[in-house]
Order: C-alpha cells, then sequence, then structure tokens
C-alpha cells in the first residue's frame, strides 16, 4: 500500500512539473497565462493545486492598473469660500490658482502636501445648471442643521449619518484650536465598544459650504473641540487594532449608503478591492451600526460603505435622500445630475478593464472626454447616490462624450 502511495505521489508531481514550468509561481498563473492544456489543468484541480484565474468580477485588479486615489470634486455653495476655509486652517494646504474658469459654475481648488510625496486634490464646484431633484444647497444646509442639532446641550442627539460621508486621516495639519474658538463645529467621537470599553478622539467636522466631512483619527485626544460624542452603535473591539492599518496618511474615503453589501460587491467586482476589517457587526444587527470595508491590496487604501439609521431622522434620512437623486440620474442617457459632483477621484492607467467589469455587471457609466487628452469614466456606486470617477489618458471600449464638461478640467497630472 505503501508503495501505491508513493507511486501516485511520484506521477501527480511529475504531471504538475510537466504542466506549467512556472510551478514556484503557479499561484499567480492567470487562465489567459497558463502554459496547462484542459486535461492538465483538471489534474492540478483534483489535486487541490490552486490556479489563480484572473476574470472580470473576480475582484482582481490588473497588475499596475489599481485605482490610486488623488482627490475629490465637491459640490459647494460657495467654492471660493470654501478653499479659503481649507487654506485658513490647514498648514499644508495651498490655492490652486490656475483653475480656468467656466460659463456653467463657479470653482475653486486646493492641494493638500499629505508628505511623502503624497497629495490631495480638492475640487470645489457650484454649478449654475443641472438637474436635481431636491436644490443642493438645501441640502448642504441641511447637513450643517443636522450637526448644530447634534452640539446643542440637551438635544438627546451625539452623532449625524451625515457624517459618515467623510475622508479618514491619520493626522493633518488642521488648526483645530483655532476653528474651535472661531465656532466652527468640530467634534471629538468617541464609540462605546461590544467589550465595555471606550474607543475615541477622533476629530470630525465638516468642511464649510459642504457636505464633505473629515475623520481625524490620531492628535485629537487633547485638543479643544465644540462637543464630545459618545455613540453606542456596536462597534467591534476586535476590530480597533486594525482600523488604521495602512499607512497612508489619507487612509480611507467613507460613504453613508443604504446598503452596504451591494456597495462592497461593486468594489470588489468592478474595482479590484479585497475584503477590508468592517468595525461593526455583520450581518447588520438591529440598532446597530453596519459596515463593509474593501482594501486595495496594492496602496492598502480603503472604501468604507456606512450604514447608520440610528443617527437618521425619518424625515432627512439618506435612504429617502438617496432614492430622490436616484430618480434623476441616468448615466447611460449621458445625464449629468448636480450631485455627480460629489465624487472620489481615482486615477488609472487604462479605463478599459473597468468599462469590462461595468458592462459585465449591468452597471451604467458615463464616460467623458475632460480635454488634454483626459478622460472621467464616472460611475455610481450601487446602493448609495455617491460617484466615483477614474481618471485615465487610455481608454478603448467606449467611445467619450464631448460635452460641455467645463467644470470637470484640471490642468493636473494625475499619474
Amino acid at each position: 500500500a505503501m508503495a501505491c502511495i508513493l507511486l501516485v505521489s511520484i506521477q501527480i508531481l511529475l504531471l504538475i512539473l510537466a504542466c506549467c514550468v512556472w510551478g514556484p509561481v503557479l499561484a499567480e498563473v492567470s487562465s489567459s497565462e497558463s502554459a496547462c492544456v484542459a486535461e492538465e489543468c483538471t489534474a492540478l484541480m483534483q489535486v487541490n493545486v490552486k490556479v489563480k484565474a484572473s476574470s472580470l468580477g473576480s475582484g482582481a485588479s490588473e497588475e499596475g492598473n489599481e485605482p490610486l486615489p488623488v482627490g475629490r470634486t465637491i459640490l459647494s455653495t460657495a467654492p471660493q469660500e470654501a478653499a479659503a476655509w481649507m487654506v485658513q486652517y490647514y498648514e499644508n494646504a495651498t490655492l490652486l490658482s490656475d483653475l480656468p474658469g467656466c460659463a456653467n459654475g463657479d470653482r475653486a481648488g486646493v492641494k493638500l502636501d499629505l508628505g511623502s510625496g503624497e497629495t490631495q486634490i480638492l475640487i470645489f464646484i457650484q454649478p449654475s445648471g443641472g438637474k436635481w431633484p431636491v436644490p443642493f444647497s438645501e441640502v448642504i444646509d441641511a447637513t450643517h442643521i443636522a450637526t448644530i442639532e447634534v452640539f446643542e446641550k440637551g438635544s438627546g442627539l451625539n452623532y449625524t449619518s451625515w457624517l459618515d460621508n467623510n475622508d479618514g486621516f491619520q493626522s493633518t495639519s488642521f488648526d483645530i484650536s483655532t476653528a474651535v474658538d472661531d465656532g466652527e463645529l468640530v467634534g471629538k467621537a468617541f464609540h462605546y465598544l461590544d467589550d465595555g470599553e471606550v474607543l475615541g478622539g477622533d476629530v470630525v467636522y465638516f468642511v464649510a459650504h459642504t457636505m464633505y466631512a473629515i475623520d481625524q483619527v490620531h492628535g485629537g485626544m487633547s485638543s479643544k473641540s465644540a462637543g464630545d460624542l459618545y455613540m453606542n452603535d456596536c462597534m467591534l473591539s476586535s476590530s480597533t487594532s486594525r482600523r488604521t492599518s495602512s499607512r497612508r496618511p489619507w487612509w480611507k474615503a467613507s460613504f453613508a449608503v443604504g446598503d452596504p453589501a451591494i456597495a462592497y460587491s461593486f468594489a470588489e467586482k468592478v474595482l479590484g478591492a479585497e475584503p477590508g476589517v468592517a468595525q461593526y457587526p455583520w450581518p447588520p444587527v438591529e440598532g446597530c451600526t453596519a459596515e463593509t470595508v474593501a482594501r486595495f491590496p496594492e496602496s492598502g487604501f480603503e472604501l468604507h460603505f456606512v450604514s447608520s439609521p440610528a443617527y437618521e431622522k425619518p424625515e432627512n434620512s439618506i435612504q429617502e435622500f438617496t432614492e430622490m437623486v436616484l430618480s434623476v440620474r441616468n448615466l447611460a442617457a449621458g445625464v449629468f445630475d448636480a450631485y455627480m459632483y460629489n465624487s472620489l477621484i481615482m486615477a488609472v492607467k487604462n479605463l478599459d478593464p473597468y468599462i469590462e467589469r461595468l458592462r459585465a455587471q449591468t452597471l451604467d457609466f458615463l464616460l467623458l472626454n475632460v480635454g488634454t487628452g483626459e478622460y472621467a469614466l464616472f460611475m455610481t456606486i450601487p446602493g448609495s447616490y455617491s460617484i466615483v470617477q477614474l481618471r485615465s489618458k487610455s481608454v478603448s471600449l467606449a467611445s467619450p462624450m464631448d460635452k460641455d464638461s467645463c467644470l470637470q478640467e484640471f490642468p493636473i497630472d494625475w499619474a
């Protein structure tokens, strides 16, 4: 019996060696590059040798073409004032002085120097036209009213779901003390963990004249604040040691969504992300915040999809707002609604793999020619109203529209 086992083992070993000459890196061979013929690969499967196949919807980004976060466009009721606010309170912010004027709206931009060669570009946009179910100025005002209520003594509120639309930083040059002295609503967020401990000190606030928020992980415990926000939202103690495992200064982008599950599926199957460490129970638990996390393997950058209905008002819920926006959104018909100006911008070398994946998932997209040989691929995160736009100088699988996109033209090299 031992002799038979030995003989079979030798035969299997010879089969594996004959199948793929790249045996040491077998797990990295894609289905398109495999040197195996059908019968031999079947044999490999039978002996449980894992061949990693690169295919549409697999969640695997093409090597070297992973989306890299470079900035945001941000809907604003006063772009010049929003940019000036950033420069006033951020030591590392500089105005972008070379943005050309646009006839269909106003805009202003800043660049944040994040250190280690990393930057973040923020373009504040106020469109003069567009299609929307609710005027964006009313929505921005509503987010700030919700924030004021959170900081009011005796309101019984300690958070608003609108703050879930944020960028997360390890630390920033934001002058917390001066901002608080100036009356800015800057809070410190604390969470009661499932083991009874308290985690906290994140600095949270909205950028003026926008519905864009910041979540700063470090540097806030000893700082001033307009108020401390304590949340009993079921955060898991097991997740806290890894919630900032990325070493990137700008380490995450968070989105308030109605359905974290389908939002994550999009990030995996279209953007090529992998599972990250969520901070809340899954499947969702009634009365608790729910979250899915997608992580890009090369950069470590994360996308957080958050649903926190316990911190919403029935008359001002994320789900209701999402449904209103999606009722007029029509990317397939080339319609550009005002809320598309709230977008996360990520740079890629080639847009074609992402167009293939969007089609494979039957998801609508809008491809625009934004000048200087650059293209922007807009897509809605399913289960939300939020937009991701991929920027690249290379595309061949779809024809870009040449509609007026002045507000999307930036003299910036994203590469």
